[in-house]
């Protein structure tokens, strides 16, 4: 080959190839496949969860035998707790005996009490606080000395028998009748064994220990009604049992 074909060879431009048409490819529309979303917001679940939860609460509550039924135990209506002429005869006995300094309330039991125990308005299986008692008041002519509380051995409603909550309003133990001092000195009074609080056995005011020191309120008091055959029967609870109660 000689020079000038050499020459043309290498200095005639390289060859293309001519571009290659290439089709468009049409791109998915996304505004003809709607978006998937969850099948329930949380907001709406959280809002219909609470819903259900109030309404089987309002059932519960409404309905008898409910599943918060036990939390809230009937109250027991008006019931006979005691005969007038049992407690009436116990406390004559003792004043016959001389005894009756102690007879009000003997832990050993060998004495003739004129006061009971009971439970209302619910039982010690629902509140062992609702322990209350029943007093034959002693008359004022046993020559103990009265304090400034009270001036009379009466119920405030002039009756012989009254009746308390036991519970302390001082710091909830319960109270027992007994006699604070020595025959011809002293008062019969509800006495708390825990802290030494005292109350007046014809209304229930404390009149000794913390409870007196402090302030407090009077015992809760159960209301009874006597009937011509001496059944004694608990009709209403004035004060909240471990606080007290305003009104006389």
């Amino acid at each position: 080959m000689d020079d000038d074909q050499q020459q043309r060879k290498t200095s005639s431009p390289a060859t293309s190839l001519p571009p290659v048409s290439v089709a468009a490819q049409p791109q998915p529309s996304t505004a003809s496949v709607p978006a998937k979303g969850p099948l329930i917001s949380r907001r709406v679940f959280l809002v219909g969860a609470l819903g259900a939860s109030a309404l089987l609460t309002v059932a519960s509550v409404a309905g008898s035998g409910g599943i918060l039924g036990p939390l809230f135990p009937p109250k027991e209506p008006p019931t006979v707790i005691a005969k007038a002429t049992d407690l009436e005869s116990k406390y004559q006995a003792a004043v016959s005996s001389s005894d009756v300094y102690t007879a009000l309330g003997d832990p050993s039991n060998t004495k003739e009490y004129f006061s009971q125990f009971f439970y209302w308005p619910y039982t010690i299986s629902d509140s062992p606080y609702y322990k209350n008692i029943v007093v034959r008041l002693p008359d004022d002519n046993l020559g103990v000395q009265l304090t400034d509380r009270s001036t009379v051995y009466t119920a405030p409603t002039g009756g012989r028998f009254v009746a308390y909550n036991t519970t302390c309003v001082h710091l909830q133990c319960l109270v027992n009748p007994g006699f604070a001092g020595t025959p011809g000195s002293g008062q019969f009074r509800l006495q708390c064994p825990c802290h030494g609080s005292q109350y007046n056995l014809a209304d229930g005011v404390p009149v000794a220990g913390p409870a007196y020191d402090l302030g407090l309120l009077p015992l809760p008091k159960v209301e009874l009604s006597i009937d011509a055959s001496g059944n004694i029967t608990a009709t209403n609870i004035q004060g909240q049992i471990g606080v007290g109660r305003t009104s006389q």
